[in-house]
């Protein structure tokens, strides 16, 4: 149990962010920031500049269009978050400065993916539409378990029972550093929607609330890769820490150059090699002689 605990704390919130903000704005922001953001937002603007349908606009053209804009925007994130997951994995224990894989590389093998990743996708967030609505500890202690899945489906190559009961494994004993993740996380969010809220009440003519909410939504699409890179490093160390690289399969298969300090042959912890200690001299005797 003492060594169990002592492999849990090197997991850190700080550090995943710090190597997502580095990926993102210093290593690779074209591919990281601007490409995702020109193929989220158009779906993104759409959906939100048109009001979901409901009883005040039942008319077909509306339900139609929101219905494209919505589905054309989850398949395009879906397949933008693969990309995102395996980038951050080909430069995960990397030298500072080496470049990602190659960004259709990267599209090509997150769109294999996407088959298990929606149904993935959507099987978690039933359940967790199932489980909050009854009490909110069980909801919660099911998000935390299933925290992992997307990423084991997509990093790991898994299927729907795999990557839950991957997912399962990897959080146990995690609460506190998921909670941080998921602390960091929301607090950014709040930061944007603060300034969206400034705008919208400070200046003498704000804006109206639909400009404000499309604003607000683009400026998500914009950090978004931040999250996923912080999310992906943070489940590869995890994978780091607790699955030794022996049998060449897993998230790291495949990745680039890892680094890291794990080199040994056969994968994992290098062993620790026994030295001997240096024989004493022998005493020598009052009168000179040994």
């Amino acid at each position: 149990m003492p060594l169990d605990r002592a492999l849990r704390r090197p997991v850190s919130t700080r550090h995943a962010f710090a190597l997502a903000l580095d990926l993102t704005l210093l290593r690779d922001p074209l591919h990281s920031l601007v490409v995702p953001f020109l193929l989220r937002a158009p779906w993104i603007l759409a959906a939100t500049l048109l009001s979901t349908p409901g009883p005040s606009r039942p008319t077909f053209r509306v339900v139609l269009v929101w219905s494209l804009a919505t589905l054309g925007g989850s398949i395009t994130s879906w397949a933008v978050d693969a990309m995102l997951r395996i980038r951050a994995r080909s430069v995960y224990s990397t030298p500072h400065g080496t470049p990602p894989a190659p960004a259709l590389e990267c599209y090509e093998k997150g769109l294999r993916r996407l088959p298990w990743l929606y149904v993935t996708e959507f099987v978690r967030n039933v359940a967790l539409f199932v489980a909050f609505p009854m009490l909110f500890v069980p909801g919660l202690y099911l998000g935390y378990k299933l925290a992992f899945v997307t990423e084991a489906v997509v990093l790991d190559d898994r299927n729907l029972v795999g990557a839950f009961q991957h997912s399962f494994h990897l959080s146990r004993g995690r609460f506190e550093r998921w909670l941080e993740m998921v602390v960091g996380s929301v607090l950014l969010v709040l930061a944007v929607w603060f300034v969206a809220a400034l705008i919208y009440a400070v200046p003498p003519s704000p804006p109206s609330l639909e400009i404000v909410v499309a604003g607000f939504s683009l400026a998500l699409v914009a950090l978004f890769p931040i999250f996923q890179y912080a999310w992906t490093f943070f489940y590869l160390r995890l994978i780091e820490m607790e699955e030794p690289r022996m049998q060449g399969t897993g998230p790291f298969a495949g990745a680039s150059s890892l680094g890291g300090p794990w080199h040994s042959p056969g994968g994992g912890p290098p062993r620790l090699t026994l030295v001997q200690p240096a024989p004493k001299p022998p005493e020598k005797s009052g009168d000179g002689t040994a």
